[in-house]
C-alpha cells in the first residue's frame, strides 16, 4: 500500500503541512502569498516571507486544503450565502456548504468544495487538479 506524500515547512511557530496528492492547483495559496509559496523557488515554500499570521490566513484559503497548519483545524466561517469562486482555468469554489445532487445520490459538504470546469477529472464532477497537467497529445 502506497503512503501519501506529506511534506512540512515550519517557521518554528506554525508548521504548514501539504499534501500534493490533494492539490487541486487552484493557485490561491500563489497568489495570495507569493512571497511565501513560489513554484520556481526551492523549497517551493518560504516560511520566513510573511509573518506568522499571513500565512495562517492564507492556508486557510486553501481550498482543498491540501495545505493545513499542523495541529490546527479550521472550521468555516458560516453565514447564510455561500461564497463562490470561479478560478481562472481551474475550478468553482464553494465555501460555507453545499448540497450536491444527482439522480442517484446527494451530498452534503459542511465546508469547502471545488467542482470540475474542465470535465477531464478523475472525480468529476469534483476537481482533482487534473486542469493543470499537460493535455495527451
Amino acid at each position: 500500500m502506497d503512503k501519501a506524500i506529506t511534506k512540512t515547512y515550519t517557521n518554528g511557530t506554525v508548521t504548514v503541512v501539504w499534501k500534493p496528492d490533494m492539490c487541486i492547483h487552484s493557485g490561491i495559496c500563489l497568489k495570495g502569498l507569493p512571497k511565501v509559496f513560489n513554484l520556481k523557488k526551492r523549497p517551493w515554500v518560504n516560511m520566513d516571507g510573511a509573518t506568522s499570521e499571513e500565512i495562517v490566513k492564507a492556508v486557510r484559503a486553501c481550498p482543498s486544503k491540501a495545505l493545513s497548519i499542523k495541529g490546527v483545524r479550521f472550521k468555516e466561517e458560516s453565514g447564510e450565502r455561500a461564497d463562490v469562486t470561479l478560478i481562472p482555468g481551474g475550478p468553482v469554489i464553494v465555501k460555507g456548504g453545499a448540497i450536491v445532487k444527482d439522480r442517484n445520490q446527494t451530498e452534503n459538504f459542511e465546508e469547502t468544495v471545488a467542482f470540475c470546469r474542465c470535465g477531464r477529472s478523475g472525480k468529476f464532477p469534483y476537481c482533482d487538479g487534473t486542469h493543470a497537467r499537460p493535455k495527451d497529445v
